[in-house]
């Protein structure tokens, strides 16, 4: 690609020099700024209508156009609120929780108050889009707040932009369509063989700690439902009879001496992370946050029973979780914590199904202590912790491979589409 015959400072950092003779402007003068909004939960009229009623968890469904949502609302639903309907073609942008995702609108539609909707009146839809989708850390600077940041209309509409005239705006959204959809192609391509992996690692995982390594085995019934046929040498035992089981607790948060930037390692759901033992936390508890904790033993498995009910975890060193988190600590007589943590990770279905389900997934101890396992002799648990541990880094170590070579495909993706709207390279209106 070419480069334009003269550059000129934009007086935007990030930018850097643009096209002499493009424009720079700020978003409020090329689009109108629309907030989102959100009927009252209350009232049933306002629900379950067919206008598209888009929030921040949307955006992870979609790649580029919005035509549908989890949630929708009436026509009474969004004039209650003070809201509008948005035309097809408006920048949809998540201004909370997170800052920056974007989509454009492929029907009218609303927001709630985690998004707000750009109406270009100046400036090509698509051009707009693909400048919004690169801004996301310039935008993020602009977020106020001390519990989540959110950017606010004001700060949004200050927000500097390059404009060539509308000619050239559309043929950088057409070159960059065309680009885009070629990488996000090839990123697709790369998502679905890692997915596959994922499910090999699990039919692996499964039909180890259930079936055993060897195919001629004799089986017999197990009298289980979820498990099925087992090997006749195995015995099986509720999860409560061959482990302890503790809910994890949350020292009061009023008092800020309970927690510390060192100490005792505190996790959440969120730090759960299969089999990479957990040696780091993003929070930690005080001498003082300690003594009021549920203390886990090194090697024990953590097991998320609220929301992501089966998530698993292994406790690389001592530490402790808060009450969403039940750790499991197996009498090492009977399961050796390698088998333990496969066969865990094995379960999360088996979990789900004996968690009591009212607004979210909840698996007490109790429940989870009449689960029933497989259980093979000790020595044939130790060979198929191995043989698992084996395949499973084999495996994860090529699914490291797709994601680090998708992560270098959207680098890619940003730096064409950051070369095309500021203009470092010249796009031809007729290519």
């Amino acid at each position: 690609m070419s480069r334009y015959e003269a550059y000129k400072p934009s007086g935007i950092d990030w930018i850097g020099n643009v096209p002499e003779h493009w424009e720079t402007v700020r978003i409020k003068n090329v689009a109108s700024i629309v907030n989102g909004s959100t009927p009252s939960s209350s009232v049933e009229e306002y629900w379950d209508g067919d206008i598209i009623w888009a929030t921040p968890g949307d955006f992870n469904k979609y790649e580029k156009i919005i035509d549908d949502s989890e949630s929708k609302i009436t026509e009474a639903g969004y004039k209650s609120c003070g809201t509008s309907l948005v035309p097809v073609g408006s920048v949809v942008i998540t201004t909370r929780a997170p800052i920056g995702n974007v989509l454009i609108a492929g029907k009218e539609l609303c927001t709630n108050q985690g998004c707000k909707t750009l109406v270009p009146n100046r400036i090509e839809s698509r051009f707009l889009y693909y400048i919004i989708s690169i801004s996301s850390i310039e935008l993020n600077v602009l977020g106020q707040g001390t519990t989540f940041l959110e950017l606010s209309k004001e700060s949004l509409g200050t927000f500097k932009l390059p404009l060539p005239d509308f000619e050239d705006q559309l043929a950088i959204a057409n070159y960059l369509d065309h680009q885009t959809q070629k990488i996000d192609c090839l990123i697709a391509n790369k998502k679905a063989q890692a997915e596959k992996l994922k499910e090999l690692r699990q039919i692996e995982i499964n039909n180890a700690v259930t079936k055993g390594l060897n195919p001629n085995a004799e089986m017999k019934d197990s009298g289980i439902e979820w498990l099925g046929k087992i090997p006749k040498h195995w015995d099986t035992k509720r999860i409560k009879q061959v482990a302890n089981i503790e809910t994890g607790n949350t020292p009061p948060m009023s008092d800020p001496e309970n927690y510390s930037e060192e100490g005792l390692l505190w996790i959440k759901p969120d730090n759960l992370n299969d089999f990479e033992p957990l040696t780091e936390s993003a929070e930690y508890l005080s001498e003082k946050g300690a003594k009021l904790a549920r203390i886990v033993r090194r090697g024990a498995i953590l097991v998320c029973c609220i929301g992501t009910v089966g998530k698993i975890g292994v406790a690389g060193k001592v530490l402790s979780t808060n009450q969403q988190i039940n750790s499991i600590e197996f009498f090492n007589s009977i399961i050796s914590d390698q088998y333990g943590k496969y066969l865990l990770y094995s379960m999360d279905k088996v979990h789900n199904y004996f968690s009591n389900k009212v607004v979210v997934a909840i698996l007490n101890k109790i429940n989870q202590g009449n689960i029933k396992l497989p259980i093979p002799p000790k020595k044939e648990q130790i060979e198929i912790a191995n043989y698992l541990h084996q395949r499973t880094t084999a495996i994860d170590q090529l699914i490291k491979n797709i994601e680090a070579q998708i992560e270098k495909l959207q680098e890619l993706r940003k730096i064409k589409i950051y070369e095309a709207v500021t203009g470092k390279i010249k796009v031809n209106r007729y290519e």
